[in-house]
Order: C-alpha cells, then structure tokens, then sequence
C-alpha cells in the first residue's frame, strides 16, 4: 500500500508541476541502464532502454526538484551464458537537485538524491518467454522502490532552454523476488540525456 501511495503521490507531483508556471521546465529524456541483479549466479551488466519525461522545478537558483516519468529496463546477464533476465518498469523516480553557479552561467553541474517507485510491467528471459514458477506463479514482485544517487550538467541552448546530461547509480531498498530465502536488488548504472523547456515565464 505504501509503495502504491508514493507512486500515485509522484505521479500527482509530475502532473501539478506541470501546471505551475514560475520555475518550471519540462521535456523528454532518454539514455541507457547498466543493470544487474544482486546475489545471482555470476551477475552481468545487462543494458536496457531508458525513455520517458521530465519536469525539473527551481526553489532557488541553487535548489530544485526532479520528476521523472519513464519506461525502464532492467535485469540482469549472466557471465559464460546467455540467459538474461528483463525487467521491464514504468518508474518514477524523484530527486532533490542542488545546482553549482549561477543561473546566467552556461553550463550548471548538479548533484542529486532521492527515492525511486516502479511498476513491474513484464519479467522474460532472452527470448522474451515470461519467467514464472511451475506453479505459475510470478517470480518477479509487480512493485519495487529504491533509491538514486548521481551528477551531471545542464548546458543552455538557449535561454531558459536546456541541455540535461545525468549519471546516476540506483539500488533497491529491499528485495524484488517474491521468496523468503533470497535478497535480490536491482541495482546499477544510469545514463541519460534530456532537453527541458520552460513553461511561462521565469
């Protein structure tokens, strides 16, 4: 229940910002993860898809907020195999953004935190079969919270138009398998690039 209250309450922040005009900025983003899935057998990076939108909002000229709205792919390879583990993920993930310089400056370095909430949208193998239990059941739980951490740079385009490059590693709080005898974590590397565009005036 508490996993589904953060989500619809990040969903609802993504949505009221984007209503809000002072210091907002929106657009689209899209880069690549590095995954893998802890305590597995000879985990490796597994490389997936990362798509979606953005809307960052200024505090001040050196704080902000970040949400995220994206489809994500995650899961994990195996070394001296090749079998794989997709997870696909609708996340949203939210940040508390501090911002170096000032804002007239033309590129801005930043650093970032904040937790992540993701529906599980489907668990296959390679060849994109579902990955079940015998008895049918899901291996995979349908949610997964975790949190984020990274840097990067905002590069103006123009004004109050921005490029955003981020690099981030993100973790699970708690295990994504539904088993008592296992802790397993999706947790790995983020890249990802953006352009956001203001909305009213600043």
């Amino acid at each position: 229940m508490l996993k589904r209250i953060y989500l619809a309450s990040a969903f609802a922040l993504f949505i009221g910002e984007a209503s809000t005009a002072q210091t907002l900025s929106i657009g689209p983003i899209a880069g690549a993860n590095f995954m893998t899935i802890s305590n597995t057998l000879l985990p490796k990076k597994l490389v997936g898809l990362s798509v979606g939108a953005f809307a960052n909002y200024s505090i001040n000229e050196n704080l902000g907020t970040n949400v995220k709205l994206i489809f994500s792919q995650m899961g994990t390879g195996t070394d001296n195999s090749d079998y794989t583990v997709r997870l696909n993920y609708i996340q949203v993930p939210l940040s508390v953004v501090y911002y170096f310089g000032n804002t007239g400056n033309k590129i801005r370095p930043k650093l970032f935190a904040g937790p992540y909430g993701a529906f599980l949208l489907n668990a296959s193998d390679k060849n994109g079969k579902n990955i079940v239990l015998p008895n049918g059941d899901d291996v995979y739980l349908k949610t997964d919270l975790g949190g984020i951490l990274g840097a990067g740079f905002n590069y103006i385009i123009r004004p109050l138009t921005w490029l955003n490059i981020d690099a981030s590693y993100s973790t699970s709080f708690y295990s994504i398998v539904d088993a008592t005898n296992s802790t397993n974590r999706n947790e790995g590397f983020q890249i990802n690039v953006g352009v956001s565009f203001p909305i009213g005036n600043k």
